[in-house]
């Protein structure tokens, strides 16, 4: 059995009412915390998440989810593992603080088997060639073992 609300509390909370309403009419998407945040930091009306939340779900305010849009988390396919030499590639750029200098990007290539770079390019800025840079020198290294 649930206590009857009192009449102070019915219009305090019919006050907030108003204004959560006034802020879904100009943005309908916004949920629960994005208003509770425009209330207690823009309008600096102190007030807690949980009551901005059962207030917006009695008067079925409350934004539905929509599964369609939900992310799909979990592999969609395995990764795949080397089973040879020279069988996958990964390639990846790291950026190094150099005192006194600034950035320098480094671009290497790996062989997933055997975990050896077999190419890379130390570049100043990141940009496409040093990708393609470091991947050429992948490749010819391999071209040359052959």
């Amino acid at each position: 059995m649930k206590r009857a609300k009192s009449q102070s509390v019915i219009e305090r909370n019919q006050a907030l009412l108003t204004q959560i309403q006034e802020i879904k009419t100009d943005h309908p998407l916004w949920g629960y915390r994005r208003i509770w945040l425009y209330l207690k930091y823009r309008q600096g009306i102190p007030v807690n998440k949980k009551r901005i939340y059962r207030l917006m779900k009695e008067q079925n305010l409350i934004v539905t989810p929509n599964a369609r849009l939900k992310a799909k988390r979990g592999p969609l396919r395995p990764k795949p593992h080397a089973e040879r030499p020279n069988h996958f590639r990964g390639i990846d750029m790291t950026k190094i603080k150099m005192a006194g200098w600034g950035w320098l990007y480094l671009t290497v290539v790996l062989d997933w088997y055997t975990k050896e770079i077999v190419g890379y390019h130390l570049g100043l800025q990141p940009k496409t060639e040093d990708w393609l840079k470091a991947l050429y020198q992948a490749v010819s290294r391999h071209r040359r073992d052959l």
